[in-house]
């Protein structure tokens, strides 16, 4: 039995011939014996042996009408029983040929998933670095504040807050049993 594709498109391919070429054979069988007739001579008199001759010859001709009629019989029945074969055999290998399709499709999702899911890990981790690279410089600017705030206070001489701090989080990747989930993670102020 054929392992691939391709093979088994090829056998497909070959029986859907056959079994075209067996059914066009079939239908002409059929034609063959619709045509199939019984000549029947009448005698030319009503002599005896005219009369004879008369049933003699058509019981000789109704002998081969019905043989021929019989061997059609025979070969149509030969030739359906070869049609349900191949059409058994081509069903069975058009199953086969989906069986390989569905199995070749899900591998190519499993191998999607896969790469997917690196790639996915691969940004979340861009981004946790991004999200620490940002929290750490939001540190700093928190550190220029605390050290240059008290000068400007001073130098306005009112409470002054040179820069507001309304952001208190950031965008953090967190893993989860469904896959990732994008979420806010709070800014620490007190880490230097």
């Amino acid at each position: 039995m054929s392992e691939t594709i391709p093979e088994l498109q090829k056998e497909v391919h070959a029986l859907q011939a056959e079994v075209a070429a067996l059914q066009e054979s079939r239908e002409k069988l059929g034609v063959q014996r619709s045509e199939c007739r019984l000549a029947v001579s009448f005698p030319k008199n009503n002599t005896p042996e005219a009369i004879a001759e008369f049933h003699q010859q058509n019981a000789a001709f109704g002998d081969q009408w019905l043989q021929q009629i019989q061997e059609i019989d025979r070969e149509t029945k030969i030739t359906e029983k070869h049609l349900k074969q191949k059409q058994a055999l081509l069903a069975y290998k058009q199953t086969e040929i989906d069986k390989l399709v569905a199995g070749q499709h899900w591998q190519e999702v499993e191998n999607q998933v896969q790469t997917g899911e690196k790639r996915l890990q691969a940004q979340a981790r861009r981004i946790n670095q991004a999200a620490a690279q940002l929290e750490a410089e939001i540190q700093a600017l928190k550190a220029l504040y605390d050290q240059l705030n008290p000068s400007y206070s001073e130098w306005f001489q009112q409470p002054t807050q040179i820069v507001k701090f309304s952001a208190t989080t950031i965008p953090y990747a967190v893993p989860s049993s469904s896959g990732l989930i994008l979420e806010n993670k709070e800014i620490e102020w007190e880490k230097k």
